[in-house]
């Protein structure tokens, strides 16, 4: 399968936005409305006033981007703090990226962050800066990740989609499309992890843009691809490896209606045969929205 012709890398770009809000680790969320969290947005960004160096109670709060091309296979950095002391550090290149979810703390110009996966604390002092075009920038002067990176503020709607109310619930049986499909395991050893197909919505000739996503709660890969239906065959195409595969599928529903996806030869672990569980709308839901999402889904899965 090659990609598809009316999926350009300018649109798989912009869904990558979308796939950092389907995956974020807001472990505390309150739904706002969406005008007063614009507000808080603007509010939050760092002011002339605001002498350099003097950071404030939520003035991190938003999207700090290292690079500006966004294109596939571009190199992609960014830190997200969603103000409420939780935060992800996503990196890599668009198409192919990593994350790690923190907890953090400001106090004046000093930055507490804790990763959350490895335990990592890190204490630093932050800068902020306004260039002569106007955009503000964060340094971390102690950056754990990339010494003396500069982070440019991108305005962006993660939080708002966060706080977005639940969509409706199953779809009809027969859709694969805009559906995300989970196999979420307890280990013996300890510890959670999932595996994780998320599918946007099809265009009209049945082709649509995705996600892969693995890891754990804390700590995930994320891998864009594009998909197509034929017949009882799924065709994928994994962008940046450039790596096409087709394997026959099956949607299974029990008798409470609950779907699983069945695909024969996952080309995700190594051509076995794997089942995912439905997991709701794959955009704008609670059920798998968002990271915090997928831990009432363990939760549930425990009482069950």
């Amino acid at each position: 399968m090659t990609r598809p012709a009316n999926v350009s890398p300018c649109s798989l770009a912009s869904v990558l936005i979308a796939g950092v809000v389907g995956l974020s680790v807001a472990a505390t969320a309150v739904r706002e409305a969406r005008e007063e969290h614009r507000e808080h947005d603007r509010a939050a960004a760092p002011t002339e006033e605001a002498g350099e160096g003097e950071v404030q109670a939520d003035v991190l709060r938003g999207l700090w981007m290292r690079y500006d091309r966004r294109g596939e296979g571009d190199p992609l950095r960014f830190w997200y703090f969603h103000g409420d002391g939780k935060g992800l550090y996503r990196y890599g290149k668009v198409g192919l990226a990593h994350t790690h979810s923190f907890d953090y703390a400001v106090d004046g110009d000093l930055l507490d962050l804790r990763f959350r996966k490895s335990g990592e604390r890190h204490h630093s002092r932050v800068r902020l800066e306004r260039d002569g075009a106007g955009d503000q920038w964060l340094v971390i002067l102690d950056d754990p990740r990339e010494a003396g990176a500069r982070y440019r503020f991108v305005p962006s709607d993660l939080g708002e989609a966060l706080t977005d109310a639940p969509a409706p619930g199953l779809a009809g049986a027969g859709e694969l499309g805009d559906r995300i499909w989970i196999d979420y395991r307890n280990y013996a050893t300890g510890g959670a992890g999932f595996a994780m197909y998320q599918l946007a919505a099809p265009a009209i000739d049945g082709r649509g843009v995705g996600w892969f996503h693995r890891g754990d709660f804390d700590d995930w890969s994320t891998e864009s691809l594009t998909y197509r239906v034929d017949g009882e065959r799924l065709e994928l195409f994994f962008d940046l490896r450039e790596e096409p595969a087709v394997t026959p599928f099956a949607l299974v529903a029990d008798e409470d209606g609950a779907r699983t996806l069945v695909l024969d030869a996952d080309p995700r672990d190594y051509w076995a045969r794997h089942v995912y569980n439905d997991g709701g709308r794959s955009f704008g839901t609670q059920a798998f929205g968002a990271v915090e999402a997928v831990r009432a889904f363990e939760a549930s899965l425990q009482a069950d």
